[in-house]
C-alpha cells in the first residue's frame, strides 16, 4: 500500500516554549510562514500543539527548515495528552539528543 501524501504542508518559522520546573523545554505552539484559517474562520499565523494534532489527522503536515542545514526540511509530530494544553511538538524521526526544533526563533 502506497504511503498517503499530505494535502497541505505548512512551514514552521518560530516556536513558543514551555519550560517546566525541572528545566525541560517543550514546544507548545508554532508560528507559520503562511496563514491558516482557524475553526472559527479567523486568519492566524499561529497554531497550538493541539490544533496541529487535529490538522495532522486531516492530512496536513508541518515541517521546518533547520537553521544549521538550510537544505533539509524536517517533519514534526505532536505528542498528544489527555489535557490538550499539555500536548507538545517534536521533530519526527530525530536521532539527536537536543531537538533541532528548539533552534528556531522563539516567540511569546
Amino acid at each position: 500500500m502506497a504511503k498517503k501524501k499530505a494535502k497541505f504542508k505548512r512551514e514552521i518559522v518560530a516556536v513558543k516554549l514551555f519550560v517546566d520546573p525541572k528545566g525541560n523545554k517543550r514546544v507548545v505552539a508554532v508560528k507559520l510562514a503562511s496563514p491558516r484559517v482557524t475553526k472559527d474562520y479567523r486568519i492566524s499565523y499561529r497554531a497550538s500543539a493541539h490544533d496541529m494534532d487535529q490538522e495532522i489527522k486531516s492530512d496536513i503536515s508541518y515541517f521546518y527548515i533547520n537553521p544549521s542545514n538550510r537544505k533539509k526540511a524536517n517533519k514534526v509530530k505532536v505528542v498528544s495528552k489527555k489535557n490538550p494544553k499539555k500536548s507538545y511538538v517534536l521533530t519526527k524521526d530525530s536521532d539527536s539528543e537536543i531537538d533541532n526544533l528548539l533552534k528556531l526563533p522563539h516567540f511569546q
